[in-house]
């Protein structure tokens, strides 16, 4: 008992990579902000951070029900995985990443809104002339809406891009309820990089995205992407009111409707997912990798995101999915480095 007690005690007290991420990215945030004069305080928590907690808490919870419709449709033992979920480190660790994902969330939201009272300059010029650049003088944008005009996978992009937060939310829920420790904390690490490398990328490359910048360019398919619309419009809304607070005067709008297009996260995030499904759920890796695809040609259809920022969105999830699995090691890595501090010699990484 007392063996089992202490064992507990080690595992609350330890501090693992993702958590050390995960404050960074809200104290690098907290401090530039402030610096740049901005009202960074316990009010932005209050605003923020309670609404979101019974949202997210259940939404990770729905990630149980999820591993068991998985587990049973591949045949994997349902007992000995109810047994793990509730056992002490499980839960132990459930919380932690609860609380991390709530930690980065904050900082990503505000960072992504404050953009153009830190950044006035938007680079949307640019990155439209370098992606035409890239495609032999065509612009993707343009490509991809005349050529989708008038026809139904328009109407079912709109509506499955409109989908994409609920899909993202469950698949993170899904996977942080392996069973595997190592597994989860490998998702939140790379999470805690991706949305804050992101949002700093963000910061220091302003870009708006093709339907702000170039908006008569969807002139062809106006009223047919619906929820499209209606979402550009309320980001847009709220920009004009934080763009207007450039004069110290910052009036009401909404933290969680920040407008930035480069890198793009709704293909790089679903990027990263298909890259654990691959190594962890190997059956989804197809849907996965075709739900990407699908965001991928959403989000220039939708005017979202210039091919440019898909790039960059993919490349960043490829980093950061191999940054965490080289800094949220397997238990036998870790056992490792004990041996090797004591003089010993390390087995070969299984990375």
């Amino acid at each position: 008992m007392a063996s089992e007690a202490a064992a507990r005690a080690s595992t609350w007290r330890r501090i693992y990579p993702f958590e050390i991420a995960a404050v960074v990215v809200v104290a690098s945030a907290v401090i530039f902000l402030r610096a740049q004069g901005l009202r960074i305080d316990w009010h932005t928590v209050g605003y923020t951070i309670p609404p979101m907690l019974p949202i997210t808490g259940k939404a990770l919870l729905a990630g149980i029900p999820l591993v068991l419709l998985y587990r049973a449709l591949s045949r994997q033992s349902l007992r000995g995985y109810l047994r793990e979920v509730a056992s002490f480190s499980w839960l132990q660790l459930w919380a932690r990443l609860w609380i991390s994902y709530m930690a980065i969330t904050y900082a990503y939201f505000w960072l992504k809104v404050s953009v153009p009272l830190v950044h006035w300059r938007v680079f949307d010029p640019e990155a439209w002339r370098l992606d035409t650049l890239l495609h032999f003088g065509v612009s993707p944008s343009v490509f991809m809406v005349n050529l989708l005009a008038g026809t139904p996978l328009l109407g079912w992009l709109d509506v499955w891009y409109g989908l994409w937060l609920k899909t993202v939310f469950y698949s993170i829920a899904f996977f942080s309820a392996f069973p595997d420790p190592v597994l989860r904390r490998r998702l939140m690490m790379s999470s805690a990089l991706i949305w804050g490398l992101g949002a700093w990328i963000y910061t220091a490359f302003p870009v708006l995205g093709p339907i702000y910048a170039h908006r008569e360019q969807w002139a062809v398919v106006q009223g047919q992407m619906p929820i499209a619309e209606g979402t550009q419009a309320m980001l847009a809304e709220n920009y004009a009111r934080v763009v207007a607070g450039r004069d110290g005067t910052l009036r009401a709008f909404n933290p969680t409707r920040g407008v930035a297009a480069m890198p793009s996260l709704h293909v790089g995030v679903l990027w990263l997912l298909m890259l654990f499904a691959r190594r962890y759920a190997r059956p989804l890796f197809l849907p996965f990798a075709l739900a990407t695809a699908a965001t991928f040609v959403g989000a220039l259809a939708t005017g979202w995101h210039y091919a440019i920022d898909i790039y960059v969105g993919i490349a960043l999830a490829q980093f950061c999915y191999w940054l965490a699995c080289r800094l949220e090691v397997e238990p036998e890595a870790e056992d490792a480095g004990t041996v090797v501090a004591a003089g010993g010699s390390a087995p070969p990484s299984s990375l």
